[in-house]
């Protein structure tokens, strides 16, 4: 597995850090570098010493997290590699089994999609597992048998939403811990990234 790093647009919103807060506790081995008022060249310089070689850049609209960019800074210069645009969010403290502490999830994570996925879900997923460096299984039984076989602790599918193109939502174990991302849009880039 890469290490990831996760960043956002200047000055976040709470929301936004929370969000942030949440994939680094979802993501095993992920590192949350914050932004504050430093530019971006100095927030990727960081997220290199922190031995990053991907970077999830977190951008907003309205206060709320709208853009989510994946990039490859591992590569001189750095690539965007997959884009979403966000129809919402749902955190970790918003699902029910939710208390005051973020779950943490520890060991090994792989990738999956629902049982019957759109086309689309396939690519978001494989280019995730390229992007993070961990296994894609697709999945024909349960989530356990997709643990089971790829020897994961955790799992982030990729999954259909009635209002949205798609759903990215992190299980510990078959549990939903969120957080749960709601897309509209991806794209599959390979472009210079300005920073």
């Amino acid at each position: 597995m890469k290490v990831v790093a996760i960043t956002t647009s200047q000055r976040p919103t709470r929301r936004t850090r929370s969000l942030c807060r949440d994939l680094e506790c979802a993501i095993p081995e992920a590192v949350y570098v914050q932004r504050g008022t430093k530019n971006l060249r100095d927030t990727v310089l960081e997220a290199l010493e922190n031995d990053a070689e991907t970077l999830l850049y977190i951008s907003e609209a309205k206060g709320n997290p709208a853009r989510i960019t994946v990039i490859d800074i591992s590569e001189i210069p750095p690539r965007e590699r997959l884009y979403f645009s966000l129809g919402g969010v749902k955190l970790q403290r918003e699902f029910s089994h939710h208390d005051a502490k973020r779950i943490n999830v520890e060991g090994t994570l792989a990738i999956t999609t629902s049982k019957r996925p759109v086309s689309g879900h396939v690519k978001v997923a494989e280019a995730l597992s390229d992007l993070l460096g961990v296994e894609f299984v697709p999945r024909t039984g349960s989530l356990e048998d997709v643990l089971d076989e790829a020897f994961a602790d955790a799992l982030l599918v990729i999954e259909s939403h009635p209002t949205h193109l798609g759903t990215i939502t992190f299980y510990r174990g078959s549990e939903k811990v969120g957080p749960s991302i709601f897309y509209r849009r991806f794209e599959i880039r390979d472009r210079k990234f300005e920073i």
